[in-house]
């Protein structure tokens, strides 16, 4: 099968339009306006100052991010079971750090605490169905 060099040549130039439109979108991405990307309140900016807190980012984000955690409220039984279950799945705490991060967790997501706004889950209206 021999292609002709026009062939070619429309393949090579769908190419690089290709090529150029993807370079064009990351490239865009990338350059999002600071006060933007500062305007956003990270999971983590949530956590208040506290003994437990650097515990947390040392042990707990190395398998999750924090927003699922930041936006749970529990009472301190509830939030033991679930340190429990996190050192069962291989989190690395010793037994101190484990029921100081249950307690810092049950003071500051207790259930009398409220849930950021922009925390909370979304839920779709019936219009949105397709």
């Amino acid at each position: 099968m021999t292609l002709s060099k026009q062939k070619i040549m429309k393949v090579m130039v769908v190419a690089l339009l290709l090529a150029g439109a993807t370079v064009f979108a990351a490239r865009s991405q990338e350059q999002e306006p600071r006060e933007a990307r500062d305007k956003v309140k990270l999971p983590e900016n949530y956590l208040p100052e506290g003994e437990a807190r650097d515990v947390i980012f040392q042990a707990c984000v190395q398998c999750h991010d924090l927003r699922n955690t930041v936006s749970q409220r529990k009472t301190a039984a509830s939030w033991k079971r679930t340190v429990d279950e996190m050192i069962w799945r291989g989190a690395p705490l010793t037994a101190v750090e484990a029921e100081t991060i249950a307690k810092y967790l049950a003071a500051s997501f207790g259930p009398d605490k409220p849930i950021p706004e922009e925390l909370q889950l979304k839920k779709k209206s019936t219009s949105d169905k397709r």
